[in-house]
């Protein structure tokens, strides 16, 4: 039965309220104490009238504010819109004025992006985490939280409500904000932990940010399986080594990166994993040697299958066929359904080709204010997610190709749309086209096509200095082809991504 995250969280404080939560930066939290800090912070938004429906943007890094930030929210019916701290000023700009935030809780190293944010998008009330000194009409998040009294008198919460929005990048180069309800929170938490070896007092690894669903959706977990999470800022794998050791953690989710870092590391310190039963691999597709190598060292590395649209999961690998079943995302998780459609709306047979579609409770409510772009990838109840797959006479599934030539570089999701518009501004370009590449330590590189206006010259170096504070830096073009000719296109205009690929060394 769903409940509301915020009970969620009380729950577990009263039925272990002594077992450790959280720990981060060599904070501690046992059940009730998080509990006790999530009310606290919950009374503290509400002296800022923050109530139901209203949205909270958070631009922090991992750790013990941002739990309980997303649970405070939860209790008060208020609405976590997180923000990817990497962002550039206008990209969160956009994001404060499409949500409408009420208020902004930021990093003190994120002043100078919020303080040219926030000219362009106001939000009433702004609070900063860490030692700001003397900043004008910017409180410190911390005091507002000391002198909060921590007794709440929110009305119930139901778990239709909507409780996080995650922004993803549309294919026009607007982001979207993918609007999830306590229920499908609540959903995604149960998929996971009754599809993977996920224990009571298990310790888990909280490696991905928070701002992600591969990171948000383990902030649920944790508490709705009785676990204990150990949180990072942000990843360095020397740390994570230290943090499996120390803490004997028994699983975590990352990106094939910075697994790629921690296994270097691991073995240059002959570091002990022991501890690790299992590892959950998403974001991009995980080479093969990575599975080979982890399971050399006794620990399955699971391939997993999701998005943003569906809380984070939907399909995942098991430990037995993970490397007999080379290059599949596995099968559905247990609470989640999947299903191919072919361009006809059947059932692709066997080995054939059809677009992945979702059906769970853990799939999201919908767009932020955009009834357009969510009817357009819903087919009824199923979710339409525009990636082709085919499966296997076993019922394992093998996704072909992504959605629209979405680049994955290092987990980080870049779509090329937005990444041209910003480029094709640039005076001495006349067309451009962005393409992925395979790359061998961020899994794909964002490569730039461009044809030159006449009598004009372009340097990779000026490109990437045109994007500055415009696109975060993942974004920018790591290569640069100039075309003689002018890029293919379909006679609708559009781009002929494939063929002008192929082109790019």
């Amino acid at each position: 039965m769903s409940i509301n995250i915020g009970n969620l969280l009380t729950r577990r404080a009263k039925l272990h309220p002594e077992l450790t939560a959280f720990v981060a930066a060599g904070r501690t939290l046992s059940f009730s104490e998080l509990d006790a800090y999530a009310d606290r912070v919950a009374s503290a938004l509400a002296t800022l009238s923050i109530g139901r429906g209203d949205r909270v943007a958070v631009m922090l890094r991992n750790g013990a504010e941002y739990c309980a930030l997303y649970y405070a929210a939860a209790k008060l019916g208020a609405i976590l819109c997180c923000i990817n701290w990497r962002l550039a000023a206008p990209e969160v700009a956009y994001i404060l004025a499409d949500s409408g935030a009420r208020a902004l809780i930021f990093d003190v190293d994120f002043l100078p992006v919020v303080r040219s944010a926030v000219e362009q998008s106001p939000v009433e009330h702004m609070r900063v985490v860490g030692d700001a000194g003397q900043l004008s009409g910017i409180g410190r998040f911390e005091a507002l939280v000391a002198e909060a009294s921590g007794v709440l008198s929110a009305p119930p919460v139901s778990p239709e409500l909507p409780l996080a929005i995650c922004y993803t990048s549309g294919t026009t180069g607007r982001p979207k904000g993918a609007v999830l309800t306590h229920a499908q929170m609540c959903g995604v938490a149960s998929t996971i932990c009754h599809t993977l070896d996920f224990r009571q007092r298990d310790v888990t690894l909280i490696a991905a940010p928070m701002f992600h669903v591969g990171g948000l959706s383990f902030v649920t977990l944790f508490v709705h399986c009785g676990a204990t999470a150990i949180s990072m800022p942000g990843w360095n794998a020397e740390q994570a080594l230290d943090l499996i050791r120390v803490h004997k953690v028994n699983h975590f989710f990352a990106v094939p990166t910075m697994l790629e870092l921690l296994l270097a590391a691991a073995r240059e310190r002959s570091s002990d994993l022991a501890s690790v039963r299992w590892i959950l691999s998403g974001g991009a597709p995980m080479p093969l040697h990575l599975a080979r190598e982890f399971s050399e060292l006794g620990i399955p590395l699971l391939e997993s299958y999701g998005c943003t649209e569906t809380a984070g999961a939907a399909a995942t690998m098991d430990a037995a066929h993970v490397l007999s079943k080379p290059g599949s995302i596995g099968k559905p998780f247990i609470h989640t359904d999947m299903r191919l459609v072919d361009a006809d709306g059947n059932e692709p047979a066997t080995g054939e080709i059809g677009e992945v579609q979702v059906r769970a409770p853990h799939v999201f409510e919908g767009y932020w204010n955009n009834k357009a772009a969510t009817d357009a990838v819903f087919d009824g109840e199923w979710l339409m997610t525009g990636d082709l797959a085919r499966r296997d006479a076993d019922g394992y599934l093998y996704v072909v190709d992504r959605k629209k030539h979405m680049i994955i570089c290092g987990g980080e999701n870049v779509y090329p749309a937005e990444v041209e518009q910003v480029l094709g501004t640039h005076p001495a370009i006349a067309e451009v086209a962005i393409v992925g590449a395979p790359d061998p330590k961020w899994g794909e590189a964002v490569r730039a096509v461009v044809v030159l206006r006449p009598g004009c010259a372009l340097s990779l170096g000026e490109a990437r200095e045109h994007c500055q504070g415009k696109i975060a830096s993942y974004k920018m073009p790591t290569s640069l082809t100039i075309s003689p000719e002018p890029l293919r296109r379909t006679v609708t205009g559009k781009l002929m991504k494939a063929e002008i690929q192929a082109i790019a060394p």
